[in-house]
């Protein structure tokens, strides 16, 4: 039924019969709502039909003369022809009024139209557009304010500019940086702390063991500095206030770690034939917490100050527990050091130009020395980072004349090795949360993130820095630390996989080369031997060193990786005698600072050996007679050590005994250090082994 019958429905209930008579009319020109629904138009403006159907009529074309619009009307409008044409002209007027004359053809008009709905959008982003920024400033040459982004600090600055002109012209005075030195300890603390001192030349030597044994990798502080510290120290007219106290405090860290490191200087003797009970007895050792002991009664007073040398002083802390408490004591003081780089904004661009370039530099080096030892030693604990790489925009350590230790290239390639192990501990993390689907494509990323590190690797120079390896090179224990860091990656990417299905189908294919596991759990075992050979070539030439982390933690990852793949091969196993190397080197590093629960560790992982090894054998260590005293400089250390220590005994002074763990009591009976107030059993710690990720094996591709 068409829709002009419908329509004679509506109106009259019944079809009405055409008459003959009445003669039909065509339009001339069909309007556009008539021409859509295909029926005729009966003429008129608006035409007669939609005019008597209540709908809206609209032509392509005005049937007037004049010049209007071809916009259409809104329906609602319901205006006839004159009335619209009349409505168009006056926007029309509108519109040139406020953009003048503009043509207002089609084209032209959806362009403006266009125009203005953007502004609206611009509009409105502008009004969301947020400017925030941080603000570094200097309250000293030492000490610096760092306000981050959407802080009450930064509201109340841009409250304090608008305001400013008013402010100024009252001349009322602010004190924007306010610290509370009210809690400042007086400054006979320091005289205190400097009475304590050695003699110079032994804080000389201490220094120079420092700078020869710790600082080699990674910046911890200007020798040329230090110098200048000394000389104060030793200067009978200097006059000490409170701003002291932080580098009175690295002054004795400094002198802490050198005790750590003083028995390198030994040429009396061959350290691989040390036995535990000479290593047991070591004065340097009590001497060494003396001065740490002095350095942490001024802690308080460093977080107040609240520097960079506050940053260098718990950095150094950090450095010297690292072989006594890696996850305890260590841990805290990076953590510490870390707060304070933040709270200086060390770890953001400075752009201003309240500080010079060797300032700069300066707290460039030491943010990132700080930003990499907290790293590594976070990611082996398996625990966050405390401060994530987006949030960090320092520039890189730079070539400055000012700076002479560490050698710049393998700063920069130890900082570069951290940042791999970082990427690596993330890749590695996303196992722990993936769908199985997806453990082939992360193991590949794995396997990717492994080729990068090699190339990289192999594109670092091999003569004098990095991977030259030569014993009488001038950096060869530093290129042979560099080396212990790039194999424990590996270590790390592949000791969680090391341990296999008891089932042989997952046996056949864990054999599988071209298993990712496979290639992954082979460079583990294979970095765990390079690392026993890079340890033994050390201990051949210039000797381990005791108090060295890097040293220490790499043999014992080593151990602990060939030991479990001695288990996966069985008695068979050739890794035997790997293993047995690997212990003799870990007994040349126990040093005064082993406890029995370290000991009996060892002596657990040697019975564990003779049950998987098919001989039985043990290997013999024997106890060198000590060589006839020196003059050199470490024996009039190791004397005066001595002297120091009977004359503390004997005075019952308790702090001088030493903490090595067969000197618990002094003479009068009196307990010096309790095993439950000193984790001196961190050197053996389950902290020291890399942490485990809790794969799930049984998902891992091959398996």
């Amino acid at each position: 039924m068409s829709l002009e019958i419908r329509e004679e429905f509506e109106l009259h209930g019944t079809k009405r019969k055409h008459d003959g008579s009445v003669t039909r009319r065509r339009a001339s020109l069909a309007c556009d709502t008539c021409r859509k629904q295909k029926e005729k138009c009966e003429g008129g403006l608006p035409c007669w039909r939609c005019q008597r159907l209540g709908r809206p009529c609209r032509f392509q074309e005005p049937a007037a003369t004049k010049k209007t619009s071809t916009k259409s009307v809104d329906p609602s409008t319901n205006l006839n022809s004159e009335k619209r044409d009349q409505h168009i002209q006056n926007l029309e007027q509108i519109v040139q009024h406020f953009l003048g004359d503009v043509p207002l053809d089609e084209e032209n008009i959806g362009r403006i139209a266009a125009k203005c709905s953007s502004n609206n959008r611009n509009d409105k982003e502008s009004l969301l557009k947020v400017n925030e920024s941080f603000d570094v400033q200097f309250v000293s040459g030492n000490v610096a304010f760092y306000s981050g982004e959407f802080s009450h600090w930064n509201f109340a600055e841009k409250l304090r500019r608008t305001t400013r002109s008013d402010r100024d012209s009252a001349n009322v005075g602010v004190k924007e940086y306010w610290r509370p030195t009210h809690l400042q300890s007086s400054t006979h603390i320091v005289a205190e702390a400097i009475s304590q001192l050695p003699p110079r030349p032994i804080a000389e030597f201490l220094i120079g063991v420092f700078f020869r044994y710790e600082e080699l990798n990674s910046f911890y502080l200007e020798k040329s500095w230090i110098q200048d510290k000394l000389a104060l120290c030793y200067n009978p007219t200097t006059v000490y206030t409170v701003n002291d106290i932080p580098w009175v405090c690295t002054f004795f860290a400094v002198l802490a770690i050198g005790t750590q490191m003083a028995h390198m200087e030994d040429d009396s003797h061959d350290p691989s034939s040390q036995g535990l009970e000479e290593l047991s007895d070591c004065s340097e050792d009590s001497v060494g917490l003396v001065f740490y002991h002095v350095a942490s009664k001024l802690v308080p007073d460093v977080f107040l100050a609240a520097s960079y040398e506050s940053v260098q002083a718990f950095l150094l802390l950090a450095a010297w527990a690292l072989p006594i408490s890696t996850g305890g004591l260590s841990y805290t003081y990076f953590g510490l050091s870390m707060k304070m780089a933040i709270q200086n904004g060390m770890h953001r661009k400075y752009v201003g130009n309240d500080c010079d370039g060797r300032i700069i530099e300066l707290r460039n080096r030491l943010f990132w020395t700080v930003y990499t030892l907290e790293m590594r030693t976070s990611i082996l604990h398996g625990r966050p980072c405390s401060l994530a790489r987006s949030d960090i925009n320092a520039d890189l350590p730079k070539q400055h004349p000012a700076f002479q230790s560490p050698n710049f290239t393998n700063m920069m390639a130890f900082i570069k090795l951290v940042t791999w192990m970082g990427e690596v501990a993330d890749t590695l993390a996303q196992f722990k949360r993936c769908p199985r689907r997806l453990l082939v494509e992360y193991s590949d990323r794995l396997l990717q993130l492994k080729t990068s590190i090699k190339e990289w690797w192999d594109s670092l120079p091999t003569k004098i820095e990095c991977r030259d390896y030569d014993p009488q090179g001038p950096l060869f224990r530093q290129n042979s630390h560099m080396k212990l860091c790039y194999l424990l990656i590996y270590i790390y990417m592949g000791r969680p996989f090391i341990f296999r299905n008891e089932d042989s189908e997952s046996r056949s294919s864990d054999n599988d080369p071209s298993n990712p596991r496979s290639e992954l759990v082979s460079d583990c075992v294979q970095s765990a031997l390079d690392i026993l050979a890079a340890l033994q070539s050390l201990s051949d030439t210039i000797g381990l060193c005791r108090a060295s982390y890097t040293e220490f933690s790499s043999c014992r990852a080593a151990i602990l990786v060939i030991l479990a793949e001695s288990l996966n091969l069985g008695r068979s196993s050739n890794l035997q005698s790997s293993l047995g190397q690997g212990m003799v080197l870990i007994r040349q590093m126990l040093g005064g600072t082993a406890s029995q629960s370290e000991i009996s560790y060892i002596e657990s992982i040697e019975a564990a050996i003779r049950q998987l090894s098919s001989n039985d054998n043990e290997t013999d260590s024997t106890t060198a007679n000590p060589a006839q005293g020196s003059t050199s400089a470490y024996a009039k250390f190791k004397d005066w050590t001595q002297s120091m220590k009977k004359d503390r005994r004997t005075s019952n002074n308790l702090e001088l005994a030493s903490f090595s763990p067969m000197s618990h009591m002094v003479a009068g009976g009196e307990s010096v250090l309790q095993p439950d107030n000193n984790d001196l059993s961190g050197l053996f710690n389950a902290d020291w082994a890399i942490c485990d990720l809790g794969l799930n094996l049984n998902d891992f591709p091959g398996s």
